[in-house]
């Protein structure tokens, strides 16, 4: 349920913003787009590596999943943006992750049908680890912030790709010592920060 509540609450926030600035959501300074895109991260839990492209020589893959978003651009550059990611396949013996966040971008530049964004989200992470619910594993939800930045082509006046890059930080996260493969004890109380790289189409509601 509480997971359920935020992603309507992120949801709905562009159409709140929407509702206190009308005039803007019609004049072309303002616009609102939704869309979806597939995702492929690195989860840094168990990770020897932390590229977005290869969890290392830890043998593990790349987690993969699916994720919504929703853009309102206040005016030409900044804007607003909620997203919704489940990285469900790929997960290292069931291991599952979801994150719900929200916050401001700022458009940097722009050239052609090319516009490049940086953002600042933040919200719940949910954590599902490897083995669940053996020992040195857990189930959970954690606080999230995350710095990113993304690219968006327009194809037409309504749709437009767009590929985003995401590092995750999940300072509070923490389980309880593991072994690892040469039966050295591994500690996990220092945070993980997932990151990885999505590719997606988007459509545009409202404005331009």
């Amino acid at each position: 349920m509480r997971k359920l509540l935020l992603g309507s609450l992120l949801f709905l926030m562009p159409y709140v913003l929407i509702a206190q600035s009308q005039e803007s959501a019609y004049d072309g300074r303002g616009s609102l787009k939704a869309g979806a895109e597939f995702s492929s991260y690195n989860p840094d839990f168990y990770c020897s590596s932390s590229s977005p492209f290869s969890c290392g020589a830890s043998g593990l893959s790349l987690m993969k999943g699916i994720g919504v978003f929703a853009d309102y651009n206040i005016q030409s550059r900044w804007g607003a943006e909620g997203e919704a990611r489940w990285l469900r396949w790929g997960g290292d013996a069931g291991q599952l992750e979801a994150t719900y966040l929200a916050g401001p971008r700022y458009r940097f530049y722009r050239w052609r049908a090319l516009g490049f964004w940086a953002k600042f989200l933040i919200g719940d992470g949910a954590i599902t680890t490897a083995n669940y619910p053996g020992p040195s594993t857990l189930e959970g939800n954690f606080l999230v912030y995350a710095p990113g930045a993304s690219v968006d082509y327009r194809l037409t006046r309504r749709f437009s790709l767009r590929g985003d890059y995401e590092f995750q930080i999940w300072p509070n996260f923490a389980v309880a010592p593991s072994l690892g493969v040469s039966g050295e004890l591994v500690s996990h109380n220092h945070g993980i920060s997932p990151n990885g790289l999505s590719i997606g189409v988007s459509y545009t509601i409202t404005g331009h």
